[in-house]
């Protein structure tokens, strides 16, 4: 039996935890992408996980169903898939492709902290709001497979094991090696672009005190109560312990990405003076040229003319005596 299964879900849910484990568990190959232009689907592996972030339309969902995909979507606890998202946009700077920037994008996050203004306005915002309904377009589908997060994390050979139930047969020994090979902590090495951050169910109440969390779970009801989720914050966590924790659990990855945007400034200066510096040269080769064809240009008016009209014309036209 042929597996094919795309992992189709909000990004920063536990995507691509996801596909490692069903790759390796069906010993098959994965690929993650923004979209598949229509030659790109002929052209994909007759056994593999595919990733994306799409919203469910009728005919993305026939797509898939003619070339043999099964769906799979995951959820995770909103106020956690926030703060993933706000820690990985440090780090990657292609979010602007999830959905191709419906709802706007990340940029407003940069440099953020989980109780600021800038990262309420976004959790609460069309952005977050067009990528918390992915998941929700296919979790109510007929057909599709879903998991939440926390259940994955909690016992994630069982969970597994009722994905597989459906997908097929592991081709693996034991689900638990599945398991064992793709933890957090190994995976973490593989990526560099944030991918495998905390990991950790709850995360949040240590980031967002009350006010926010309850700010944010107001403008997005359905977030929580369609996956069983409640909005439950920390009532002592303090504003300076919050900004306390995410410095500490974020400050490697707010080091880098203000490393990386110096660089990027450096390079950027360093262009724009050797352009400068190039435009200059060619302005003085310009010139000397200019200075070059006057002279020439007087000497000839000297020699076929007399010489005091020759004199005159030159200090008339080239401002030479």
């Amino acid at each position: 039996m042929a597996i094919r299964t795309a992992i189709v879900s909000t990004p920063r849910s536990g995507n691509t935890w996801l596909r490692h484990l069903l790759a390796t568990t069906y010993g098959i190959p994965s690929l993650a992408v923004h979209e598949l232009a229509e030659p790109e689907w002929a052209d994909l592996p007759a056994e593999c996980v595919l990733q994306l972030h799409w919203r469910r339309k009728a005919s993305f969902a026939q797509r898939l169903s003619d070339a043999g995909f099964r769906v799979i979507t995951i959820a995770r606890h909103p106020l956690d898939t926030l703060i993933s998202i706000l820690q990985y946009a440090l780090i990657d700077g292609d979010t602007h492709h999830w959905l191709h920037g419906a709802g706007g994008d990340e940029s407003s996050l940069f440099g953020a902290m989980p109780r600021s203004r800038a990262f309420v306005k976004y959790a609460c915002g069309p952005r977050a709001a067009e990528l918390f309904t992915v998941t929700s377009d296919w979790w109510v589908q007929p057909g599709t497979l879903h998991v939440r997060y926390e259940d994955l994390t909690a016992d994630p050979v069982s969970a597994l094991s009722k994905l597989v139930g459906e997908l097929g047969p592991p081709r693996v020994e034991k689900l638990a090696d599945a398991v064992s090979r793709n933890t957090i902590d190994r995976l973490r090495p593989t990526a560099s672009n944030g991918h495998f951050w905390q990991g950790k169910p709850g995360l949040w109440k240590q980031l967002i005190p009350a006010v926010e969390a309850h700010e944010i779970a107001a403008a997005i009801p359905d977030s929580f109560s369609r996956y069983g989720y409640t909005c439950d914050p920390d009532p002592n966590l303090t504003a300076d312990a919050a900004d306390a924790t995410w410095v500490r659990l974020a400050g490697p990855g707010i080091r880098t990405a203000i490393a990386r945007a110096s660089a990027q400034q450096r390079e950027q200066v360093e262009r724009a003076v050797a352009d400068a510096q190039s435009a200059e040269m060619r302005a003085e080769r310009a010139e000397a040229e200019l200075v070059r064809l006057r002279a020439e240009l007087a000497d000839v008016a000297l020699r076929r003319l007399p010489s005091r009209v020759g004199r005159a014309v030159r200090t008339k036209l080239f401002g030479m005596k």
